[in-house]
């Protein structure tokens, strides 16, 4: 079998495109296997796949990225927010302990305090219904401790 059909045979085999040259050293003439076109295609769909493989692996690497810059936002977002209620909870406290008087306040300073005030507000709502949801579930009408009878009084 001649070198082109054993070529035409391992492409039919193996499912793959095969260009082949072949030419000795201090030679001018090279052959070259199926043609000079189609080796030349080949090699720069290669080289384009290796390109498109690339860039995929960087753009997975971007994706992991952006993961984590997002991460590293959302991080310094609640530490910028825990600093936030740091700063209204000591402002508070300094208008408590008269360190500053309310007239001292700037616009900023008045909307902290506001913003403050709702929170502890919804706070205390929140232990207002807890306490209450408490107390209703340890005292129950028609529980007797003493072993009395309820008379109906």
């Amino acid at each position: 079998m001649t070198k082109k059909g054993k070529e035409n045979e391992l492409s039919i085999l193996c499912d793959i495109e095969i260009g082949l040259v072949v030419f000795a050293l201090g030679e001018n003439n090279a052959f070259v296997w199926s043609s000079l076109a189609q080796a030349n295609d080949r090699v720069k769909n290669y080289l384009a796949s290796i390109k498109i493989a690339k860039l995929q692996k960087v753009a997975t690497h971007i994706d992991e990225l952006e993961k984590i810059v997002d991460a590293r936002k959302k991080h310094v977002y609640e530490i910028e927010q825990m600093v936030e209620q740091k700063k209204m909870e000591k402002l508070f406290n300094d208008l408590v302990e008269t360190r500053i008087e309310v007239n001292e306040l700037d616009i900023t300073d008045t909307k902290s305090l506001l913003k403050l005030f709702s929170i502890k507000r919804t706070q205390l709502h929140e232990r207002k219904k807890q306490l209450s949801e408490n107390v209703e579930n340890e005292i129950d009408p028609n529980d007797n401790k003493d072993g009395e009878e309820n008379v109906g009084h």
